[in-house]
């Protein structure tokens, strides 16, 4: 159980998982990439359960840089995120021209 202050007292409640990607993409390839990863963020926040939401930033003065984050509600829900329809769906479409990956799964509490 947290403490917060001196005397208030919070349900222990598990930790949500935050699952940050990083891609550079060809830049030549940006507009398909971000048409794939808004069809993806879509479908995950309609589809998979335990997906709280999807967020997506383009660096602008970076062309083919992307940085998503999509909070899950457990460790289980997060690691089942490839295995979704839309998962495989949108590894297979970017898969062609995604020069980098980096994933990155943080607990959140």
């Amino acid at each position: 159980m947290k403490t917060y202050g001196r005397h208030r007292r919070a349900h222990y409640v598990a930790a949500m998982k935050l699952v940050s990607t990083v891609f550079e993409v060809d830049p030549q390839h940006a507009s398909a990439f971000r048409a794939a990863v808004f069809a993806n963020a879509n479908a995950a926040e309609r589809g998979e359960a335990g997906c709280r939401g999807v967020a997506i930033a383009e660096d602008p003065s970076a062309p083919g840089f992307f940085l998503t984050s999509a909070l899950y509600d457990s460790d289980e829900a997060a690691a089942a995120r490839h295995a979704s329809a839309a998962g495989r769906a949108f590894d297979e479409a970017v898969r062609a021209f995604v020069k980098l990956q980096r994933v990155r799964l943080l607990d959140l509490d």
